[in-house]
């Protein structure tokens, strides 16, 4: 594979310069995107449907009929392992996927063929009742949609990444209907830098995403909850609950991502086949659908049930157990499926809990018990994701109440500062570490390879704030052709101090990009 050799100049005014096909590329990637995000969600719902009405609790007491729909669960559960073998990129949620697809350590080899596998794996997964949610695979197939762009138009490596982030935003978009979301998320989570090309990519993207999104379920909200803020309650007291309330959800979202972790290693380590470790996942699905379907599926469908429902603590404590063991084990078997939802299914349990001990301590109206559901779901997010911003315009959007924006800011701040002292790396950070990266050599033709630009952002107190260029060991092969402050573009020398809000750019062979995206993440850069 012959490429050629990028020219330095015309790679940087490409950069800074706005580009009037890669934004149409970006409507063409959300438009695409929107159609096979809202086909899934629909398929999804009526898998779900299906699930609910021969796999219930009334049909307990037919044993003929419950033994072949047990034995279709494992028909299921092989046919999602055999996409699983045959696509290893596809399995698991897709986000860490995404974040390699952009540092350069993974490369889809057969996106078309990945597309198909993830969005049947993900259909027939969630739809078999595993507690796995839409959002990460969106997430995937909106990235498959890119990559599948990007190739036919012949895109070159920094307009691919752009697109490629603008397919992650577009399938969060399309999979929540919360544009705003996508693209905070891409920015939070996955690009990690800001610039104003990348701004109006993921933008394009993820507003054409959400518009073909309401073609298909309409104007409303995700969740169809009335959410009132309580405001006949003192503010003081409001704020101690509030603060109490972010530093306990935090407990629960470290308890989230070790329970995660240690199940996968346990699931990888037992030393039996793997079509018996599916034969259990399934048969454990099979029987949460028969006697508690609360925990099944991803879960939107209790989270909207949740203010209504009239059992007590303990019940809730139970369900929520049995939720977060259930979402570790169907996420360890590396089915394609998310855990984006049921993070949110989580804290909103935590947060009736929480608001139905309040209503037995205060003379609290029961409006309580739905804001604190709403400040449950973010905090549990922005505890296990560290999203802050994300996890506030999420819920905002998806409960279509901004009443309870200062609340939300809040119990965020709280979970995130609190997950930071305890010392708890993001979840899809954790799970892109262990996950296993493409090896360059095998993927590509490394001779014949050219050289590529990086943008390096300065954020604030970062590791290059205040520092000499020649104070940064960058590499022996890279090269700081650029530093671009506010306006203007200035050649670097050895002694230029860089400061926060610069953008370094940097000249490197294409081999070795991932390297030094990786020593750059391990020093704190972006």
């Amino acid at each position: 594979m012959s490429r050629k050799i990028l020219n330095v100049e015309e790679s940087l005014k490409h950069i800074q310069n706005s580009n009037g096909k890669l934004y149409f590329l970006c409507l063409m990637v959300g438009l695409i995107t929107g159609v096979i995000v809202s086909f899934y969600r629909y398929a999804l719902h009526i898998f779900n449907v299906l699930r609910e009405t021969f796999v219930s609790p009334a049909t307990l007491h037919n044993y003929p009929f419950l033994i072949k729909i047990w034995c279709l669960f494992l028909v299921v559960g092989f046919f999602i392992d055999f996409l699983y073998r045959k696509y290893p990129r596809t399995s698991g949620s897709g986000i860490p996927q995404v974040k390699g697809i952009i540092l350069g350590t993974v490369h889809y080899k057969h996106w078309f063929a990945q597309l198909i596998a993830k969005f049947v794996g993900g259909l027939f997964g969630i739809g078999a009742g595993l507690s796995l949610g839409r959002e990460g695979p969106s997430v995937q197939l909106g990235s498959y949609v890119a990559t599948g762009i990007a190739k036919s138009f012949h895109c070159n490596r920094v307009d691919e990444n752009y697109l490629i982030t603008s397919g992650a935003s577009a399938g969060l978009a399309g999979a929540f209907g919360a544009p705003l979301a996508g693209v905070m998320f891409s920015l939070e989570e996955l690009h990690k830098f800001l610039t104003a090309k990348l701004i109006i990519c993921i933008f394009v993207a993820s507003i054409a995403s959400d518009f073909i999104g309401r073609r298909f379920f309409g104007m409303d909200t995700s969740f169809s909850m009335l959410a009132h803020y309580p405001k006949d309650i003192n503010p003081y007291l409001q704020f101690a609950l509030y603060i109490l309330f972010g530093v306990i959800i935090a407990f629960f979202g470290k308890l989230f991502t070790v329970t995660l972790v240690k199940t996968q290693n346990l699931f990888q380590g037992i030393k039996i086949s793997r079509w018996m470790k599916v034969v259990f996942v399934m048969s454990t699905s099979f029987l949460l659908c028969l006697v508690l379907p609360e925990v099944t599926g991803g879960g939107h469908e209790l989270v909207e049930s949740l203010p209504h429902l009239q059992q007590g603590i303990l019940f809730l404590f139970f369900v929520f157990v049995i939720k977060l063991l259930f979402t570790s084990i169907s996420y360890a078997t590396g089915f394609a499926g998310g855990i984006f939802l049921p993070m949110l299914v989580l804290g909103a349990i935590l947060g009736k809990i929480f608001a139905l001990i309040l209503l037995s301590v205060f003379p609290f109206t029961p409006e309580m018990i739905v804001h604190f559901m709403v400040l449950g779901m973010v905090g549990y997010f922005v505890s296990v994701v560290r999203a802050p911003i994300t996890g506030a315009v999420l819920i905002l959007e998806m409960t279509g109440s901004f009443d309870h924006l200062l609340a939300l800011v809040t119990v965020s701040v709280v979970a995130f500062y609190v997950t930071a002292l305890l010392k708890l790396a993001p979840v899809y950070d954790i799970l892109y570490e262990r996950m296993p990266k493409d090896d360059i050599e095998e993927t590509h033709d490394v001779e014949s390879m050219g050289k590529t630009l990086i943008v390096v952002p300065v954020a604030a107190e970062s590791y290059l704030d205040g520092k000499k260029i020649s104070e940064v060991e960058w590499g022996e092969e890279v090269l700081v052709v650029a530093l671009r402050r506010s306006e203007l573009e200035k050649i670097p020398k050895g002694d230029t101090v860089m400061q926060s809000g610069d953008n370094i750019v940097l000249l490197l062979p294409e081999s070795i990009v991932a390297e030094v995206k990786e020593k750059l993440l391990q020093k704190g850069i972006e």
